[in-house]
């Protein structure tokens, strides 16, 4: 549930960080919020611009099923669009982020106090060539049985124009529920899903940002991004806050998410048996708290479903 603004301030983050009243009574009623104050400093921007780049150049993760192309889908357009799901198990400097912190703080706020980092990942489209990203609600990704809301916070690490896949939300969309969904462009295989529930696109506010600008958005929110056709590439940080996990069986089912990803997902499960699961444990200890709290959820979260059906 949203919470009000009357919440105790993160101690980590000066109240002049944290969001106005104005901001979020904006944020309630349409489900995002551009945040132009604070922007993400230079230097950490470029820090972060050099260190994802570096993971997504040098293929870090893509063995075990992390590193993947987002658009890919079968019978799709020749589109790249590299994402990377927890990019700081493997570049644990990020976790140490400024923004991490008020991303937090943001989280507490709208949530309440039990919100915690949940995963980060970054998007980046190539020039010219960098593919979409389909209209879905992040909250569709969850599995009900465990059911999590969320809030995420968008990160421009490089100027975003209206040629280069700035991100765009459906104002008010939040309240609507979970929508239907189905794999991008209703084929049988892709990474990604999309919505299939009724939505007006041309509704859709458009949100072209300077480098450094946050954009907080619902886990409901439907939000995507049109192709990359500018001659600038583009790339996001991506921070994800969830409350804890609990069972939603009014959702029924999420039968989209038995199908997403599967190759992805497949070379995960066969990398874990072959001896991976102990780097996974290794890169875990020497994550952050946020990260410890997250794993731990899920194992509870996985438990609770094995005694249910016992």
């Amino acid at each position: 549930m949203i919470q009000s603004a009357e919440l105790p301030l993160h101690q980590s983050v000066p109240s002049n960080e944290l969001l106005s009243p104005h901001q979020v009574g904006q944020y309630l009623r349409q489900g995002f919020l551009v945040v132009d104050s604070p922007r993400i400093e230079q230097q950490e921007l470029a820090h972060c611009r050099n260190v994802l780049m570096r993971l997504i150049e040098q293929g870090v993760g893509r063995k075990e099923g992390r590193n993947f192309d987002l658009s890919a889908r079968s019978g799709g357009n020749d589109t790249i669009s590299p994402q990377m799901v927890r990019p700081s198990l493997y570049a644990a400097e990020l976790a140490e982020l400024r923004c991490r912190k008020i991303g937090l703080a943001f989280a507490k706020q709208l949530l309440g106090p039990e919100a915690h980092f949940a995963l980060d990942n970054t998007i980046y489209k190539p020039s010219i060539q960098g593919g979409p990203t389909p209209w879905h609600q992040d909250e569709a990704y969850n599995d009900p049985r465990s059911y999590q809301e969320q809030i995420s916070v968008w990160i421009a690490l490089t100027d975003t124009t209206i040629d280069s896949s700035p991100m765009r939300y459906i104002p008010g969309s939040h309240k609507l529920g979970i929508l239907r969904h189905r794999l991008h462009g209703g084929s049988e295989d892709a990474n990604s899903i999309e919505c299939c529930g009724e939505f007006d696109p041309a509704s859709a506010a458009v949100c072209p940002v300077p480098a450094g600008t946050m954009i907080i958005h619902h886990g409901c929110t439907l939000h995507g991004a049109a192709e990359n056709k500018s001659s600038t590439p583009r790339l996001a940080y991506i921070l994800s806050y969830k409350t804890p996990p609990k069972s939603r069986e009014d959702l029924g089912e999420f039968p989209w998410n038995n199908r997403v990803g599967r190759a992805s997902r497949m070379e995960r499960k066969h990398w874990l048996i072959r001896g991976g699961i102990f780097p996974e444990l290794l890169r875990l200890a020497r994550s952050d708290r946020g990260a410890h709290r997250h794993f731990l959820a899920r194992i509870s979260s996985f438990l609770q479903r094995l005694g249910r059906r016992d």
